[in-house]
């Protein structure tokens, strides 16, 4: 794994423009962002409030490489909202300067006097997590497939702890050490050293890509995976014509599916690229691909690698995914700060793209006039019901497992053929210091084409097929300097059956 995770580093860094190329073109070259910085998942609040403030016009050249992203490039998109604001109105400039604020306190390494060295904003606490009516994927395809996996209901105490530190600006880490009913364990940890803008990790972090809320067509984010990974902590600037391009980042990765839902232990391999040619536009390219492994008879080599990173088809070797990604910021922020997003996909087959394509097409207000602490957005995904002879969604023959991981989907989390509306909305209160998030959605899980020995279009089908609908309610408030309490629930419930989750805990930061 390590030999073809160097080569797909080293190929990408031969790409990459000598660091300081050609800085004075873009404000986000001239950014003293440190390459080794640990990465923040992509729900917390700090990542959402950066990327509100992108949507805002804030904070030009914030282009993460993927859906969690360095410290230090969120604390820096902070920092250029609340020098930005101001002229927009008191609201936003209290608004943004409160997420500055809240970002300093809890990550202080961030201010103008952090020292090179040392120990990073960290955190320990408490709490208690509950799920009933769980369900893993189903697995398997023809007269392998499988129907979904009940998880055991369970209620737990936990403690946790996020304890991170950085030696100079090249080299950095984090662990996240947790302790529950199955004893002391360690599910996150990240090492990360950076060159230029250029930052290595190795770990085992959630990797997901796409703009879309409720989850991107190739990875949502939503498995914590051992990987290694290459990315731009900032973005870079080609030199020459390539200039023209605008902004760019680039995130690649590849870890081994070392579990019992994937036979033979194949290796999952994804790469994101995002060009911003405007400041108002950005498009990315996503793909991943489950490939090789013990149980089947092609070999993993040079050749077979090349062909499925060219996207080309073999019988049995990969299970492919692939999506392209649009957003863009109308240029309307006087009166209504909006953004609008496409994500379109293919699964495994050329024809796929336009026969049977996956899309997630969003609104997102992230100012809405008269209430600028509140954002709010849309958002409906669709995957085609199967067609033309192309295979199941997120499904494969050779690689049985399907496109899921640690029990859960690598992809959206609809799980393929059918359909989700979703409507949210979050608000920043008393000073950014109380945040609210709310999702209400409506899920229809296909069952044209299902046969329990011959094929299905959806992960969670026949159990799970059909409509449903949920709602998720979130509440994360900085009571003090150093406390911190949050607590979320989500409920879904279809035709005889019903998930709950529930989590709620306290921190103490330091």
């Amino acid at each position: 794994m390590w030999t073809l995770a160097g080569a797909l580093a080293s190929a990408f860094l031969l790409c990459l423009p000598a660091p300081g190329a050609a800085q004075e073109s873009a404000e986000a070259d001239r950014a003293t962002v440190p390459a080794a910085s640990p990465p923040l998942p992509g729900d917390h609040w700090a990542v959402q409030a950066a990327a509100r403030a992108e949507a805002l016009g804030l904070a030009p050249g914030y282009l993460p490489a993927q859906r969690s992203v360095p410290r230090a490039a969120v604390g820096e998109a902070l920092r250029r909202a609340a020098l930005a604001a101001p002229p927009r109105g008191q609201e936003l400039a209290r608004l943004t300067q409160g997420w500055l604020d809240r970002f300093l306190e809890e990550f202080p390494e961030a201010s103008d006097s952090a020292s090179a060295s040392g120990l990073l904003g960290s955190h320990a606490g408490a709490g208690y997590e509950r799920r009933t009516g769980v369900v893993a994927p189903g697995a398997g395809l023809f007269d392998g497939r499988t129907g979904v996996s009940p998880l055991a209901d369970r209620g737990t105490a936990v403690g946790h702890a996020v304890l991170a530190g950085r030696l100079g600006g090249s080299l950095a880490g984090a662990a996240e050490p947790r302790l529950d009913d199955d004893g002391v364990r360690l599910p996150r940890w990240d090492v990360v050293a950076g060159w230029g803008p250029v930052a290595l990790s190795v770990g085992e972090q959630p990797v997901g890509y796409g703009s879309g809320a409720g989850g991107g067509i190739v990875l949502s984010g939503a498995a914590t995976l051992p990987r290694l990974e290459v990315q731009t902590a900032r973005p870079v600037v080609f030199p020459g014509l390539l200039r023209a391009l605008g902004t760019a980042s680039f995130h690649s990765f590849v870890t081994r599916l070392d579990e019992p839902r994937h036979p033979g232990d194949p290796y999952l391999w994804g790469a994101r690229f995002a060009l911003q040619p405007h400041p108002r536009l950005t498009v990315g390219v996503n793909r991943a691909s489950i490939f090789g492994g013990d149980s089947i008879a092609t070999p993993t080599t040079a050749g077979n690698v090349g062909r499925m990173l060219l996207g080309m088809l073999s019988a049995d070797f990969e299970n492919q995914v692939v999506a392209a990604d649009f957003r863009y910021r109308l240029p309307t922020e006087a009166v209504l700060p909006l953004t609008l997003y496409l994500e379109w996909g293919a699964d495994d087959a050329a024809g796929a793209w336009w026969d049977v394509p996956a899309r997630v097409l969003g609104a997102y207000v992230a100012a809405v006039p008269g209430l600028e602490r509140v954002a709010a957005g849309a958002e409906y995904a669709s995957f085609a019901t199967l067609c033309c002879g192309n295979p199941g969604w997120y499904m494969h023959s050779a690689q049985p497992g399907g496109w899921a991981a640690a029990d859960v989907p690598l992809g959206h989390p609809l799980g393929g053929e059918g359909r989700e509306l979703l409507v949210y909305s979050h608000a920043d209160l008393m000073d950014a210091r109380l945040r609210l998030d709310v999702r209400a959605f409506r899920r229809e899980r296909g069952r044209e084409g299902f046969d329990m020995f011959v094929r299905a279009g959806n992960l969670f089908a026949p159990e799970r097929a059909g409509t449903s609908t949920g709602l998720a309610l979130a509440g994360l408030w900085r009571a003090t300097r150093r406390t911190e309490i949050r607590a979320a629930a989500l409920r879904e419930a279809g035709s005889g059956w019903r998930t709950h989750l529930l989590d709620l805990n306290a921190s103490v930061l330091f």
